[in-house]
């Protein structure tokens, strides 16, 4: 075991207790407000259309995304497991993903027979 020295308890830039001081000693030093002008309401109204600009599509590992849990039982877990990792390593992600995408693609109807075979 090494004898050597401890890790020091203090940080070079924050000040020990009863030393810290205030970032603004006075409001009077702040710098005023901008003052904000309201926009003169339009003379007449616009009714030309607006084109909507596609953005192109980005990679999901780039856009946004919102975390969402799934609930497997542990026979489906290990399909899609085993499929995903001795097959072409494909991510429990893509596969979910990639799953959605096929339920959208179906019409009500077979959207609709989907969700009776998994409830029975």
């Amino acid at each position: 075991m090494s004898k050597s020295a401890p890790a020091p308890l203090t940080m070079p830039m924050i000040p020990k207790k009863g030393e810290a001081l205030p970032a603004v000693t006075s409001f009077d030093e702040l710098p005023a407000p901008p003052v904000l002008v309201p926009a003169p309401p339009p003379t007449e109204p616009s009714f030309a259309p607006v084109a909507e600009v596609a953005s192109p599509r980005l990679s999901s590992r780039v856009q946004a995304t919102i975390a969402v849990t799934v609930r497997l039982d542990e026979q489906r877990y290990e399909r899609m497991k085993t499929w995903g990792t001795t097959r072409r390593r494909v991510t429990n992600q893509e596969i979910i993903v990639a799953a959605l995408d096929r339920f959208f693609s179906l019409n009500d109807e077979e959207r609709e027979e989907g969700i009776a075979r998994v409830r029975r």
